[in-house]
């Protein structure tokens, strides 16, 4: 048996105009997901998680540069917003995107750059410019003649690299896991000073024990 019954993933991929196969894996996703009774919008796709406390936005977008033939991007990106804040903070109470999740610290070499790719690819490089050593979560991935094993490893990137947040960020455990030795892209993300973000208010409300300076040094 097939691992899909979308017609234009089963359709040989040369023949496939690219936005339909963008589509076509966007709507693979949102069905996945939606079995878990998450929100999947299709003229805009975007898969919608939502707990006591959080919404998270899981958008995706594509490329320009895609090529018939050759290849189609699926980028993805989260967006964690404060439901407690959605009237009074900032951007409908927006915490953090994907700067805050997929960069982590890595080398007291800051030249360092690793990279890890959704299907399971790692690559490391030397940035002379570079401020800082981190590793980065990359959240793009090719789609173009997209099998299962490369469409579960999409869906375990979801999983484990974002979904898993939505939880953990309501916990002070999770909380604190997520602002450990937080690196210099990270600390950016959630700095109210430097960006637009409701993360301090939503501390102070949650978890007013918890001394985000101090463990940010900052």
């Amino acid at each position: 048996m097939s691992w899909t019954i979308n017609p234009t993933l089963l359709t040989p991929p040369t023949s496939t105009p690219c936005k339909e196969i963008f589509q076509a894996v966007c709507d693979e996703i949102g069905a996945h997901y939606q079995q878990f009774g998450y929100k999947y919008t299709r003229s805009r796709p975007k898969v919608v998680v939502e707990s006591d406390k959080l919404k998270l936005e899981i958008t995706f977008w594509s490329s320009g540069s895609n090529t018939p033939g050759e290849h189609v991007n699926l980028e993805i990106l989260p967006n964690f917003y404060a439901k407690q804040l959605a009237k009074t903070g900032v951007q409908k109470g927006f915490l953090f995107g994907h700067t805050a999740l997929f960069y982590h610290k890595y080398t007291d070499d800051k030249t360092k750059i690793k990279v890890n790719q959704i299907y399971g690819e790692v690559s490391e490089y030397t940035d002379p410019y570079s401020h800082h050593s981190e590793i980065r979560d990359n959240r793009n991935c090719d789609i173009y003649g997209l099998d299962k094993a490369r469409f579960d490893k999409i869906i375990a990137f979801i999983d484990t690299k974002i979904l898993s947040w939505i939880s953990k960020l309501q916990t002070e455990d999770g909380l604190l896991e997520f602002l450990k030795d937080a690196n210099p892209t990270r600390i950016h993300s959630i700095d109210e000073k430097r960006v637009n973000t409701n993360f301090p208010q939503y501390m102070l409300l949650n978890f007013p024990n918890i001394d985000l300076n101090k463990l940010l040094g900052t």
